[in-house]
């Protein structure tokens, strides 16, 4: 049998059961819309259905009479009115066993809690980031939030796989108080596409007591570029055949590029020129930054710059140079005895102070399925609270200017150094083709140092090889 819709109208619009019984009744003599086999209806059929439909309006109106207050607690929601949990998914580089780690876990429980916001932290090892980014933006499986690096931002802005923040840190009431070189690390062209939640800025290393032997003043560094050659060159030792036993400078023979993106900031001009895209090799500052690097190199020992256990500073076997603020705090740590022989600055500058300053970001990706509810995430993690207790349980520095004061007073030599270079770091050029840009410095750097070019040779071509990648 069919009923017609009118019923169903019928049973909201009235509240009388002798009403509704009524349109039943009507309803039914009606042949287009009740069908039954056969041409007559039999009473005993009548009877039944009559029955049925009286019962129906009973029952529709005893859930109308409840109110809207009152559930029958069997009542089953339709799917698509349950409203499910939301998820949100971010990706973080590096270990999941170290104490750092182990925060952020915690934070992400603490917001789920909260929240009631599910998050997936993911650990990714940081040699497979870039293969599990490319996979899963490729395959469309991106998550909602990605932590990422300063030379990853400019890749990915071009690729499309991270969407501006401006609009969302404009409302975020911690904004005013961010380093302000921190927001700068995170933005490209003009828009900001990450949130720093960890500075890990180099910091200007030098042995006190080695100065004050060389009849130097071990209370202060080198005030500029040409304080800090002549001091090299007076606590340089060399055997009798010319080697170098002890160096006054640690410059590394390998991924000198560090360095070299400090000094050109330091000698008031860069090596790219961002907002065109171009290569700035050809610069008389970038002559200047070679000359002097490679001066400091014959008075330096041969080491790789990312093999840090190998230092020679921390080795003795080199008096100043630049360091990873988190490998010398290590260091102090384990070595409790040598911390008085240490002294520490931001940098050395020569024209302005500048320092290497690497920055981990948080992204919100443009596969997130909600990017409201992501940035809602980061404001979170990256909060002043959150990353204050982290300061307090590791170290590791914020980005905010109110923590200052506490987190120079955990360590009050080496944290001030930090504070100061976190002020006036800087990172890569956030350029598409930053990977070739760092192997072709690299590469220039090893062929003036081992004399394979002049500087004025190896600039030249290093500056042709980059004009090639931006056209």
């Amino acid at each position: 049998m069919l009923i017609s819709g009118g019923i169903y109208y019928n049973i909201y619009k009235f509240n009388r059961q002798d009403v509704l019984l009524n349109y039943y009744q009507n309803d039914l003599a009606r042949s287009d819309h009740v069908r039954v086999p056969g041409t007559q209806i039999g009473e005993d059929m009548k009877k039944s259905f009559l029955t049925a439909a009286a019962f129906m309006a009973a029952a529709a109106l005893m859930g109308c009479s409840a109110g809207a207050g009152a559930k029958n607690v069997n009542e089953k929601v339709p799917e698509e009115k349950q409203e499910s949990q939301k998820e949100i998914d971010i990706w973080t580089r590096g270990s999941e066993t170290d104490a750092v780690a182990e925060l952020l876990r915690q934070a992400v429980s603490d917001y789920s809690e909260e929240t009631g916001v599910k998050v997936n932290l993911q650990f990714i090892a940081f040699p497979d980031v870039v293969t599990k980014w490319n996979s899963a933006f490729a395959s469309g499986t991106a998550p909602d939030i990605i932590d990422l690096g300063i030379g990853n931002i400019a890749e990915r802005v071009n690729l499309g796989h991270l969407i501006p923040l401006d609009s969302y840190f404009e409302k975020w009431e911690e904004k005013d108080d961010f380093i302000p070189a921190m927001k700068d690390l995170g933005s490209y062209q003009d828009k900001l596409y990450g949130i720093s939640h960890r500075p890990d800025p180099q910091v200007f290393v030098y042995r006190k007591d080695l100065f004050e032997e060389a009849g130097l003043d071990g209370s202060r560094p080198p005030k500029d570029w040409k304080e800090m050659l002549e001091y090299a060159e007076k606590l340089t030792i060399k055997d009798k055949d010319g080697n170098v036993e002890r160096a006054g400078f640690a410059m590394p023979t390998k991924d000198a590029r560090v360095l070299a993106n400090s000094f050109i900031h330091q000698n008031g001009a860069r090596l790219v020129d961002e907002s065109a895209n171009l290569p700035l090799f050809d610069q008389p500052e970038a002559l200047e930054l070679v000359q002097y690097m490679d001066q400091l190199h014959d008075l330096s020992t041969i080491f790789e710059n990312d093999n840090w256990s190998e230092n020679p500073i921390l080795k003795g076997t080199a008096v100043m140079g630049y360091l990873p603020n988190k490998n010398f705090a290590q260091y102090i740590k384990e070595n409790p005895d040598m911390e008085d022989k240490f002294g520490v600055a931001a940098c050395v500058p020569n024209k302005e102070p500048a320092t290497w300053c690497g920055v981990w970001l948080y992204g919100i990706t443009s596969q997130s399925k909600d990017p409201d509810q992501a940035f809602d995430l980061i404001s979170y993690l990256a909060s002043r609270d959150v990353l204050s207790k982290r300061m307090e349980e590791t170290g590791i520095p914020t980005p905010y200017l109110s923590t200052a004061e506490a987190y120079i007073e955990m360590d009050p030599v080496l944290n001030q150094a930090v504070a100061d270079a976190i002020e006036c770091g800087y990172g890569n050029p956030k350029v598409t083709w930053s990977k070739v840009y760092e192997d072709t410095l690299d590469e220039m750097l090893e062929q003036v140092f081992y004399g394979v070019k002049t500087p004025e040779e190896a600039l030249a071509a290093a500056q042709e090889k980059l004009l090639k990648e931006t056209k």
